[in-house]
């Protein structure tokens, strides 16, 4: 799991890891804290910038974003780079290469042109030839120096990429009353400490030529531009010429926004605290809010057909939310979103939906598939339940269902509501 910083982090330019170790209070009431210290290991800009390369295919090792485009999925590896997977036959899936890409977290694709994050730049390459895949253009500094992965970088020194043992020291402590907790941080020049919290996110548009991605996506594609989030901004940038994106306009939305959706002229977030419903119609460079729903704190993705909103929520997460359900939301009216259901769910996180099929990546409780026909009766019109899968994020499209979980793809063919047949996995070998 990442370690991910709490986003009231101000810009630094000195950090120092600091992690305490608390002994368990003994029969004698004697205890102990270690002291940690660490410094930061920066890799310079210019060694990140000059990466991206198309290497041999790689093995999979964990999980990130992706998207389709072509009867290609591309397969993002949280940090490293994206997986090309040559799925013109679901049934076997080929993975053909892979883009050496610093920094890179979310990805979407228009035309031949790939984009993605390394870490504070937008990248594009060229993927018309996937034998001599290049970079065509970069745009430095688009993205905040602190990402949404809690990632560090200083524009002088480069970004962290490691942490190296500075110092150690050991406190003698005799008060089993007092309790102490095991502490992540790291500390500026200025004394002040800052947190770190656990996070295991790292995390489907209707098919054109900009492709599918699916529902945890922080980039979207809608007309001629590219949107993507960016703590509490949605960044906009003109994609009219695709090898050449523009600079980015920035919309402040919320703090806690985490996925993008698109749909016509709408783009749908979904936050910790509700659904954002913003207007591209009148200026798409930078969108306006028409309307917000509001729920309990949780992490939210949502995927939207043209009557109702599926919200997913969940807990366990830095969203610090305690619900783990999927909500049907009313859209007919855009400007006044309506609550019209809610099914509890065990721990739900990516969905997707196709015609009145709906797809739900339930956690650890696997991928569950319900006739949506009704949205008033989803909870009793389950059509399949694959268990035994941590599954995260899923896009259905033409009749395959391709799912991304803790340990592998999986596709399913569900042109037979009937008889959904299991067609491949191609398996994720997980970090140590």
């Amino acid at each position: 799991m990442k370690k991910s910083i709490f986003k009231t982090l101000n810009l630094l330019t000195s950090l120092t890891i600091l992690l305490t170790v608390i002994s368990a209070c003994e029969d004698t009431c004697n205890s102990s804290r270690t002291f940690y210290s660490y410094e930061p290991v920066f890799t310079p800009l210019e060694e990140i910038r000059s990466a991206v390369q198309l290497t041999e295919p790689t093995t999979v090792e964990s999980v990130g974003k992706m998207y389709f485009k072509d009867n290609y999925l591309f397969i993002n590896e949280p940090g490293k780079g994206v997986h090309i997977i040559d799925n013109h036959d679901p049934s076997t899936p080929n993975n053909v290469g892979f883009i050496t890409i610093p920094g890179s977290f979310d990805l979407a694709v228009k035309g031949n042109m790939l984009y993605s994050d390394s870490y504070i730049d937008l990248v594009v390459i060229d993927i018309s030839n996937l034998d001599n895949i290049k970079e065509v253009a970069r745009r430095e500094n688009v993205f905040s120096s602190y990402n949404s992965y809690g990632v560090y970088t200083d524009p002088e020194r480069g970004v962290i990429t490691g942490w190296e043992l500075s110092d150690e020291q050991t406190v003698e402590r005799d008060d089993c009353n007092s309790q102490y907790y095991d502490t992540w941080g790291y500390t500026t020049t200025d004394g002040m400490l800052y947190s770190f919290e656990s996070s295991g996110d790292y995390f489907s548009a209707p098919p054109s030529a900009n492709g599918i991605g699916g529902s945890m996506a922080r980039f979207a594609l809608a007309g001629n531009y590219l949107y993507t989030l960016d703590n509490s901004w949605i960044k906009s940038m003109d994609v009219s010429n695709p090898a050449a994106p523009s600079n980015a306009t920035e919309t402040e939305v919320n703090w806690d926004i985490e996925t993008i959706f698109p749909k016509g002229d709408k783009l749908f977030i979904g936050s910790n605290s509700g659904m954002y419903i913003m207007d591209l119609a009148q200026d798409p460079a930078s969108p306006q809010l028409l309307s917000n729903y509001e729920h309990i704190r949780s992490c939210d993705p949502v995927v939207v057909d043209d009557k109702y909103a599926y919200v997913t929520l969940r807990s366990g997460t830095t969203c610090q939310g305690f619900t783990n359900q999927l909500e049907v939301i009313d859209i007919a009216d855009l400007s006044n979103p309506k609550l019209l259901k809610t099914y509890e769910m065990t721990n739900p996180h990516g969905l997707g939906k196709d015609g009145n099929v709906l797809f739900i990546c339930d956690g650890d409780d696997g991928l569950k598939i319900f006739n949506a026909e009704d949205p008033l009766t989803i909870g009793s019109n389950m059509i399949e339940h694959y268990k035994d899968i941590q599954a995260f994020d899923i896009i259905p499209f033409n009749n395959v269902a391709m799912m991304i979980g803790e340990d592998g793809l999986y596709q399913y063919d569900y042109s037979n509501m009937d008889d959904i047949k299991f067609l491949s996995k191609i398996q994720i070998k997980a970090s140590n």
